[in-house]
Protein backbone atom coordinates (compact mmCIF):
# COMPACT_ATOMS: atom_id res chain seq x y z
CA UNK A 1 0.00 0.00 0.00
CA UNK A 2 2.81 2.58 0.53
CA UNK A 3 6.05 2.20 -0.55
CA UNK A 4 9.40 1.43 0.85
CA UNK A 5 10.78 4.80 -0.26
CA UNK A 6 7.55 6.75 0.28
CA UNK A 7 8.40 5.56 4.25
CA UNK A 8 11.73 5.85 4.10
CA UNK A 9 11.78 9.89 2.82
CA UNK A 10 9.25 10.21 5.24
CA UNK A 11 11.69 8.82 8.09
CA UNK A 12 14.60 10.65 7.22
CA UNK A 13 12.66 13.94 6.69
CA UNK A 14 12.61 14.33 2.72
CA UNK A 15 9.88 16.35 1.28
CA UNK A 16 6.77 14.61 0.43
CA UNK A 17 3.60 15.19 -1.43
CA UNK A 18 0.39 15.18 0.51
CA UNK A 19 2.17 14.88 3.77
CA UNK A 20 -0.69 16.19 5.86
CA UNK A 21 -2.73 13.69 4.77
CA UNK A 22 -0.11 11.08 5.50
CA UNK A 23 0.28 11.82 9.24
CA UNK A 24 -3.22 11.66 9.24
CA UNK A 25 -3.34 8.15 7.69
CA UNK A 26 -2.79 5.46 10.96
CA UNK A 27 -1.92 2.78 8.71
CA UNK A 28 1.17 4.98 7.24
CA UNK A 29 2.30 5.62 10.30
CA UNK A 30 1.81 2.34 12.18
CA UNK A 31 4.01 1.13 8.92
CA UNK A 32 6.45 4.58 10.07
CA UNK A 33 6.52 3.04 13.24
CA UNK A 34 7.61 -0.50 12.06
CA UNK A 35 10.03 0.52 9.84
CA UNK A 36 11.63 2.77 11.73
CA UNK A 37 11.34 1.02 15.38
CA UNK A 38 10.77 4.36 16.57
CA UNK A 39 8.45 3.65 19.60
CA UNK A 40 7.63 7.67 19.35
CA UNK A 41 4.94 7.16 16.54
CA UNK A 42 3.17 5.37 18.51
CA UNK A 43 1.90 8.68 20.28
CA UNK A 44 0.81 9.50 17.08
CA UNK A 45 -1.74 7.26 16.28
CA UNK A 46 -5.34 7.54 16.83
CA UNK A 47 -6.30 6.19 20.35
CA UNK A 48 -9.02 3.86 18.79
CA UNK A 49 -6.49 2.73 16.31
CA UNK A 50 -4.19 1.86 19.17
CA UNK A 51 -6.59 0.03 20.94
CA UNK A 52 -6.63 -2.63 18.32
CA UNK A 53 -5.19 -6.37 19.24
CA UNK A 54 -3.53 -6.51 16.52
CA UNK A 55 -1.34 -3.43 17.20
CA UNK A 56 -1.00 -4.12 20.54
CA UNK A 57 0.21 -7.44 20.17
CA UNK A 58 2.90 -6.22 17.60
CA UNK A 59 4.21 -3.57 20.84
CA UNK A 60 4.74 -6.69 23.32
CA UNK A 61 6.71 -8.58 20.51
CA UNK A 62 8.46 -5.80 19.90
CA UNK A 63 8.44 -3.23 22.51
CA UNK A 64 8.83 -5.33 25.38
CA UNK A 65 10.89 -2.65 27.63
CA UNK A 66 8.94 -0.20 26.40
CA UNK A 67 5.51 -1.29 28.44
CA UNK A 68 4.74 1.72 30.32
CA UNK A 69 4.13 3.81 26.92
CA UNK A 70 0.95 1.93 25.80
CA UNK A 71 0.20 -0.04 29.18
CA UNK A 72 -3.09 2.23 29.63
CA UNK A 73 -4.08 0.89 26.22
CA UNK A 74 -3.85 -2.69 27.16
CA UNK A 75 -5.63 -2.37 30.24
CA UNK A 76 -8.75 -1.13 28.12
CA UNK A 77 -8.70 -4.08 26.27
CA UNK A 78 -8.51 -6.22 29.09
CA UNK A 79 -11.76 -4.23 30.28
CA UNK A 80 -13.61 -5.03 27.36
CA UNK A 81 -12.42 -8.13 25.48
CA UNK A 82 -14.93 -11.09 26.20
CA UNK A 83 -13.10 -12.83 29.27
CA UNK A 84 -13.49 -16.42 27.89
CA UNK A 85 -12.02 -15.51 24.41
CA UNK A 86 -8.90 -16.58 22.93
CA UNK A 87 -7.82 -12.94 22.22
CA UNK A 88 -8.51 -12.17 25.77
CA UNK A 89 -6.00 -15.10 26.82
CA UNK A 90 -3.30 -14.27 23.95
CA UNK A 91 -3.12 -10.66 25.76
CA UNK A 92 -3.22 -11.96 29.47
CA UNK A 93 -0.47 -14.54 27.72
CA UNK A 94 1.58 -11.66 26.48
CA UNK A 95 0.94 -9.07 29.31
CA UNK A 96 2.02 -11.35 31.86
CA UNK A 97 5.31 -12.22 30.53
CA UNK A 98 5.98 -8.43 31.22
CA UNK A 99 4.20 -7.71 34.99
CA UNK A 100 3.81 -10.14 37.47
CA UNK A 101 0.93 -8.85 38.17
CA UNK A 102 -0.93 -10.42 35.56
CA UNK A 103 0.60 -13.99 36.05
CA UNK A 104 -2.24 -14.97 38.42
CA UNK A 105 -4.74 -14.90 35.80
CA UNK A 106 -2.83 -16.38 33.45
CA UNK A 107 -2.62 -19.79 35.65
CA UNK A 108 -6.07 -19.65 36.42
CA UNK A 109 -6.95 -19.68 32.68
CA UNK A 110 -4.47 -22.22 32.20
CA UNK A 111 -5.90 -23.90 35.35
CA UNK A 112 -9.46 -24.06 33.93
CA UNK A 113 -8.09 -25.53 30.07
CA UNK A 114 -6.53 -28.68 32.41
CA UNK A 115 -9.97 -29.15 33.88
CA UNK A 116 -11.54 -28.98 30.65
CA UNK A 117 -8.32 -31.53 29.35
CA UNK A 118 -8.76 -34.19 32.74
CA UNK A 119 -12.62 -34.26 31.24
CA UNK A 120 -12.02 -35.53 27.87
CA UNK A 121 -9.41 -37.86 28.97
CA UNK A 122 -11.79 -39.37 31.65
CA UNK A 123 -14.38 -39.29 28.79
CA UNK A 124 -13.10 -43.07 27.96
CA UNK A 125 -9.91 -45.61 27.46
CA UNK A 126 -9.52 -44.97 24.09
CA UNK A 127 -9.78 -41.16 24.61
CA UNK A 128 -7.56 -40.99 26.89
CA UNK A 129 -5.30 -43.46 25.32
CA UNK A 130 -5.57 -41.27 22.19
CA UNK A 131 -4.39 -37.94 22.87
CA UNK A 132 -2.03 -38.89 26.24
CA UNK A 133 -1.81 -35.49 27.85
CA UNK A 134 -4.21 -33.79 26.51
CA UNK A 135 -2.20 -31.01 23.65
CA UNK A 136 -4.92 -32.31 21.22
CA UNK A 137 -7.41 -30.40 23.56
CA UNK A 138 -5.65 -27.29 23.30
CA UNK A 139 -5.09 -27.39 19.24
CA UNK A 140 -8.69 -27.87 18.75
CA UNK A 141 -9.35 -24.80 21.36
CA UNK A 142 -7.07 -22.38 20.31
CA UNK A 143 -5.99 -23.90 16.80
CA UNK A 144 -5.27 -20.24 15.28
CA UNK A 145 -3.46 -18.47 17.57
CA UNK A 146 0.50 -19.76 18.07
CA UNK A 147 0.64 -17.56 20.86
CA UNK A 148 -1.52 -19.56 22.91
CA UNK A 149 -0.46 -22.91 21.39
CA UNK A 150 3.20 -21.72 22.01
CA UNK A 151 2.29 -20.73 25.80
CA UNK A 152 0.43 -24.46 26.43
CA UNK A 153 3.45 -26.28 24.61
CA UNK A 154 5.94 -24.81 27.06
CA UNK A 155 3.51 -25.89 29.93
CA UNK A 156 3.62 -29.23 28.66
CA UNK A 157 7.00 -29.59 28.52
CA UNK A 158 7.71 -28.16 32.08
CA UNK A 159 5.62 -30.52 33.06
CA UNK A 160 7.19 -33.18 31.55
CA UNK A 161 11.03 -32.49 32.21
CA UNK A 162 10.44 -30.26 35.91
CA UNK A 163 7.84 -30.34 37.58
CA UNK A 164 9.12 -32.39 40.72
CA UNK A 165 11.43 -33.86 38.31
CA UNK A 166 15.31 -34.06 37.62
CA UNK A 167 15.37 -33.84 33.92
CA UNK A 168 18.97 -35.40 34.48
CA UNK A 169 17.29 -38.07 36.26
CA UNK A 170 14.70 -39.14 33.34
CA UNK A 171 17.39 -38.81 30.58
CA UNK A 172 19.76 -41.38 32.56
CA UNK A 173 16.77 -43.73 33.25
CA UNK A 174 15.78 -43.77 29.78
CA UNK A 175 18.77 -44.19 27.71
CA UNK A 176 22.12 -45.22 29.61
CA UNK A 177 24.82 -45.12 26.93
CA UNK A 178 25.88 -41.61 25.92
CA UNK A 179 27.40 -42.47 22.64
CA UNK A 180 24.18 -44.24 21.74
CA UNK A 181 22.34 -40.92 22.60
CA UNK A 182 24.86 -38.85 20.16
CA UNK A 183 24.00 -41.40 17.77
CA UNK A 184 20.13 -40.79 17.49
CA UNK A 185 20.52 -37.04 17.99
CA UNK A 186 19.10 -34.76 20.90
CA UNK A 187 16.05 -33.66 18.35
CA UNK A 188 14.91 -37.37 17.57
CA UNK A 189 15.62 -38.80 20.98
CA UNK A 190 13.60 -36.42 22.60
CA UNK A 191 10.91 -36.27 19.90
CA UNK A 192 10.61 -39.96 20.26
CA UNK A 193 9.96 -39.53 24.17
CA UNK A 194 7.26 -36.82 23.95
CA UNK A 195 5.74 -38.59 21.37
CA UNK A 196 5.42 -41.70 23.91
CA UNK A 197 3.54 -39.59 25.97
CA UNK A 198 1.38 -37.28 23.76
CA UNK A 199 1.67 -37.59 19.84
CA UNK A 200 -0.39 -34.36 18.91
CA UNK A 201 2.55 -32.17 21.38
CA UNK A 202 5.53 -34.14 19.16
CA UNK A 203 3.62 -33.16 16.23
CA UNK A 204 3.60 -29.45 16.99
CA UNK A 205 7.15 -29.35 18.61
CA UNK A 206 8.32 -30.82 15.20
CA UNK A 207 7.82 -27.58 13.16
CA UNK A 208 8.28 -25.28 16.12
CA UNK A 209 11.77 -26.35 17.66
CA UNK A 210 12.76 -23.38 19.21
CA UNK A 211 10.21 -24.36 21.92
CA UNK A 212 12.63 -27.42 23.02
CA UNK A 213 15.22 -24.68 23.23
CA UNK A 214 15.80 -24.84 26.84
CA UNK A 215 15.38 -28.74 26.87
CA UNK A 216 18.30 -28.97 24.44
CA UNK A 217 20.10 -26.69 26.30
CA UNK A 218 20.08 -28.89 29.73
CA UNK A 219 20.36 -32.17 27.56
CA UNK A 220 23.82 -31.63 26.10
CA UNK A 221 24.77 -30.60 29.81
CA UNK A 222 23.53 -34.11 30.86
CA UNK A 223 25.91 -35.47 28.15
CA UNK A 224 28.59 -33.27 29.50
CA UNK A 225 28.47 -34.62 32.68
CA UNK A 226 27.41 -37.83 31.77
CA UNK A 227 30.24 -40.12 33.70
CA UNK A 228 30.02 -37.35 36.54
CA UNK A 229 26.45 -38.22 37.05
CA UNK A 230 27.08 -41.96 36.95
CA UNK A 231 29.88 -41.46 39.52
CA UNK A 232 27.90 -39.57 41.63
CA UNK A 233 25.43 -41.79 41.89
CA UNK A 234 27.86 -44.84 42.89
CA UNK A 235 29.00 -43.03 45.29
CA UNK A 236 26.35 -42.58 47.21
CA UNK A 237 25.25 -46.17 46.55
CA UNK A 238 28.69 -47.56 48.15
CA UNK A 239 27.82 -44.75 51.28
CA UNK A 240 24.58 -46.35 51.59
CA UNK A 241 25.80 -49.96 51.77
CA UNK A 242 28.67 -49.26 54.50
CA UNK A 243 26.58 -47.34 56.49
CA UNK A 244 23.90 -50.25 56.45
CA UNK A 245 26.90 -52.67 57.27
CA UNK A 246 27.96 -49.71 60.18
CA UNK A 247 24.47 -50.11 61.69
CA UNK A 248 24.26 -53.98 61.73
CA UNK A 249 27.79 -54.31 63.28
CA UNK A 250 26.12 -51.48 66.28
CA UNK A 251 22.90 -53.10 66.47
CA UNK A 252 24.55 -57.16 66.74
CA UNK A 253 27.37 -55.88 68.69
CA UNK A 254 28.18 -59.14 70.21
CA UNK A 255 25.72 -61.47 68.37
CA UNK A 256 28.35 -62.59 65.64
CA UNK A 257 31.64 -63.49 64.91
CA UNK A 258 32.31 -62.87 60.96
CA UNK A 259 33.70 -60.15 59.26
CA UNK A 260 30.93 -57.91 58.17
CA UNK A 261 33.15 -56.27 55.67
CA UNK A 262 34.65 -59.21 54.06
CA UNK A 263 31.32 -60.53 53.55
CA UNK A 264 30.72 -57.34 51.66
CA UNK A 265 34.04 -57.79 49.36
CA UNK A 266 32.49 -61.06 48.81
CA UNK A 267 29.20 -59.59 47.53
CA UNK A 268 30.69 -57.11 45.61
CA UNK A 269 32.76 -59.23 43.46
CA UNK A 270 30.17 -61.65 42.86
CA UNK A 271 28.38 -58.82 41.26
CA UNK A 272 30.87 -57.72 39.12
CA UNK A 273 30.83 -54.30 41.29
CA UNK A 274 34.98 -54.71 42.38
CA UNK A 275 35.99 -51.21 40.20
CA UNK A 276 32.77 -48.78 41.77
CA UNK A 277 33.61 -50.36 44.93
CA UNK A 278 37.32 -49.60 45.04
CA UNK A 279 38.06 -53.05 45.53
CA UNK A 280 41.42 -55.63 44.27
CA UNK A 281 40.57 -58.18 42.15
CA UNK A 282 42.99 -60.44 44.46
CA UNK A 283 41.02 -59.21 47.75
CA UNK A 284 41.24 -62.38 49.80
CA UNK A 285 37.73 -63.47 50.86
CA UNK A 286 38.28 -66.43 53.00
CA UNK A 287 37.07 -65.66 56.40
CA UNK A 288 39.07 -66.88 59.40
CA UNK A 289 37.11 -66.08 62.56
CA UNK A 290 34.58 -68.14 63.78
CA UNK A 291 31.10 -67.74 61.93
CA UNK A 292 27.89 -67.08 63.50
CA UNK A 293 25.86 -69.07 60.40
CA UNK A 294 22.49 -67.63 60.98
CA UNK A 295 23.36 -63.86 61.67
CA UNK A 296 25.86 -64.42 58.89
CA UNK A 297 23.54 -65.41 56.34
CA UNK A 298 20.58 -63.22 57.10
CA UNK A 299 23.49 -60.53 56.65
CA UNK A 300 24.46 -62.03 53.81
CA UNK A 301 20.88 -62.19 52.19
CA UNK A 302 20.13 -58.53 53.40
CA UNK A 303 22.74 -57.00 51.95
CA UNK A 304 23.18 -58.83 48.43
CA UNK A 305 19.40 -57.77 48.22
CA UNK A 306 20.13 -53.74 49.24
CA UNK A 307 23.09 -54.21 46.67
CA UNK A 308 21.64 -55.90 43.52
CA UNK A 309 18.32 -53.15 44.11
CA UNK A 310 20.70 -50.34 44.15
CA UNK A 311 22.66 -51.00 41.54
CA UNK A 312 19.57 -52.70 39.13
CA UNK A 313 19.33 -48.97 37.40
CA UNK A 314 21.68 -45.82 37.35
CA UNK A 315 19.68 -43.72 38.90
CA UNK A 316 19.12 -42.17 42.42
CA UNK A 317 16.44 -40.52 43.14
CA UNK A 318 16.25 -37.13 45.15
CA UNK A 319 19.88 -36.74 44.47
CA UNK A 320 20.83 -33.78 47.31
CA UNK A 321 24.17 -33.67 46.48
CA UNK A 322 26.27 -30.54 46.31
CA UNK A 323 26.57 -30.76 42.61
CA UNK A 324 25.97 -27.37 41.16
CA UNK A 325 26.01 -25.60 38.14
CA UNK A 326 29.60 -25.02 37.26
CA UNK A 327 30.13 -28.68 37.08
CA UNK A 328 27.03 -28.92 34.80
CA UNK A 329 24.04 -29.98 37.34
CA UNK A 330 20.49 -28.67 35.30
CA UNK A 331 19.29 -25.31 36.30
CA UNK A 332 16.27 -25.19 38.22
CA UNK A 333 13.52 -24.55 34.85
CA UNK A 334 11.31 -21.60 35.94
CA UNK A 335 7.85 -20.51 34.18
CA UNK A 336 7.83 -17.20 33.14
Amino acid sequence: MYSKELIYNYIIGNDIDNIEDLENDNNFLFEVLKKSKDITYYNYLDIAFRRNLTVIKYMFLNFKDSFEIYKNDVDYLLQTLDKESSEYLELIILVSNISDNYKMIREALYSIDKIEIGAVQNSSKETEEEIGLGFAVIQSKYEDSNIILDYYAKNFLYEIFYKDKNIEEIIHKNIKNKDKLNRVGNTKYLLDYIESLDSYLKDYLESHLYLLDKVFKDLDLIKINWDNYLNRINSRKVNIVYQEVNRFIEEECGRFYFEPFSVIDRIVVNNHLEEIFGLDEEVVLNISLKEDEYLKEKFTYDMTKLIKELFKDDIITNDNSDYDISEGKIIEYKKK
